[in-house]
């Protein structure tokens, strides 16, 4: 770290001007063996923060303070106001469904180490992505992705077959949501235990065949809704339900 990025984050918790000899003092605080190889701190600040102060426009960090007359007050400055930026995510190239589909499996896993599982993939997909234990208790996960569409939909689809096989207490659907807004990418989760699952194809909100197809859209309140027929917006997300 240079000596004008130490003055930063100096003047930056300093929130004011002041003078390079207190600025020397700060430093000397926060930096003591970084300051014995600087002989003559003060002076050596001065260098620096005269030279910065100097440059054009936003290249400049610092700047001198003016006096009651219009002059420049002698061996006082303050760093900048920096212009807020707003960043932009990166633009996610299209990838294969493969790539898509094992990128949630590495994100469930993920979040539900946070939440204190010992979760890892399965090696073969045989309708089981992931296990997760805690407690000495295990659950099973089928995890789907989709990318949002332009309409605003995220897709997936379950073999019936599948479904029948795995149906049991300890099993889990959890479908990431991949979506970006103006700064970022993010995903939200909608996990939904098996037996929630059988219910929503006894009530016909997921249509019943050799494959089960779902697809999960916020309406106009911002609620998430699967097949526009039923609210899933308290299963967003709570990976605390799988016990």
């Amino acid at each position: 770290m240079t000596l004008l990025e130490h003055l930063k984050e100096v003047m930056l918790d300093h929130r004011g001007p002041a003078h390079v000899n207190d600025i020397a003092s700060m430093l000397e605080t926060r930096a003591p063996r970084y300051c014995q190889t600087i002989n003559d701190l003060p002076g050596r600040i001065s260098q620096v923060l005269g030279a910065d102060s100097k440059k054009k426009g936003v290249a400049a960090s610092f700047s001198k303070v003016k006096n009651k007359t219009g002059g420049l007050k002698r061996g006082i400055y303050k760093l900048k106001r920096q212009a807020a930026v707003t960043p932009k995510p990166t633009v996610a190239p299209s990838v294969t469904t493969q790539f898509t589909g094992r990128a949630g499996e590495y994100a469930v896993i993920s979040e539900l180490l946070f939440y204190g599982f010992n979760a890892c993939a399965m090696s073969v997909d045989d309708g089981i992505d992931v296990i997760a234990s805690k407690d000495n208790n295990f659950f099973h996960v089928q995890v789907k992705t989709s990318n949002i569409t332009d309409s605003g939909v995220f897709s997936a689809s379950i073999k019936r077959t599948s479904f029948d096989a795995k149906n049991s207490s300890q099993m889990f659907y959890i479908f990431v949501l991949r979506q970006n807004d103006s700064s970022r990418y993010f995903n939200d989760y909608v996990i939904l235990p098996s037996h929630q699952v059988r219910q929503l194809i006894e009530t016909g909100t997921i249509k019943d065949g050799a494959s089960l197809s779902v697809r999960i859209q916020k309406d106009s309140r911002g609620k998430y809704m699967i097949n526009r027929k039923h609210d899933v917006t308290s299963s967003v997300n709570t990976f605390s339900q799988i016990i």
